[in-house]
């Protein structure tokens, strides 16, 4: 089983985040790139979180969606058990694009999807429901932290992000890690540096694996 220590990695922040979806499946195809051809939806999984900071509520995740490029994992967004993915896919593919449709640019690009069900009991933390989670915007490569220290989920120029507060400060310890395994892949993304805004409402953990640290 392949074990990915970095990557394109979204996290939703509350059940049915719109905006993340949204990002995750526009973020790369400007300028007719397209940054993916597959991508698989997988449900009843558990993505374990770890966070050694009280102060920061990053819940576990049941629900994911592994973007590829030629069969290699390129993004990775991980949600709530109780978000209406296939809702939540739907209204992504209908956002406005190139004087069309998103889903009619996929269409045309032959992106493909497949779903599979890992069945897993959930894994809750105690923290899980009892406040509000932290807004998480993992960053592997600095021309997306340029922008998401500008507010922006994204890479790409859109409307999708966290305008809250533009000023950022920078946490030298602190240490994040998601586990996922999937039906053909391990994830083990691990932070140990991070920005945050001033209110406390949007963190920037930058990936130890990743350009960012090299």
């Amino acid at each position: 089983m392949d074990v990915i220590k970095t990557i394109d990695l979204w996290t939703e922040q509350h059940d049915n985040h719109y905006e993340c979806f949204n990002g995750a499946f526009v973020d790369g195809f400007e300028n007719k790139k397209i940054p993916f051809n597959e991508y698989k939806i997988i449900k009843n999984c558990n993505c374990i979180i770890t966070v050694n900071n009280q102060d920061i509520n990053i819940n576990n995740k049941h629900n994911a969606i592994v973007f590829y490029n030629e069969g290699i994992p390129v993004r990775l967004m991980v949600m709530n058990k109780s978000t209406d993915v296939d809702k939540c896919i739907t209204v992504a593919l209908s956002q406005h694009f190139n004087a069309s449709t998103l889903n009619d640019y996929y269409d045309k690009n032959n992106i493909k999807s497949k779903l599979i069900d890992m069945n897993e009991e959930p894994i809750f933390k105690d923290t899980d429901n009892t406040k509000s989670e932290t807004d998480v915007g993992s960053c592997d490569r600095w021309n997306l932290l340029y922008c998401m220290l500008k507010g922006s989920y994204t890479e790409s120029d859109t409307s999708y992000g966290n305008f809250q507060s533009d000023k950022y400060e920078f946490i030298p310890n602190i240490f994040i890690k998601y586990e996922l395994s999937t039906d053909t892949e391990k994830f083990e993304i691990e932070h140990k540096c991070a920005f945050i805004n001033t209110i406390k409402t949007r963190l920037i953990p930058i990936q130890e694996n990743s350009p960012l640290t090299k």
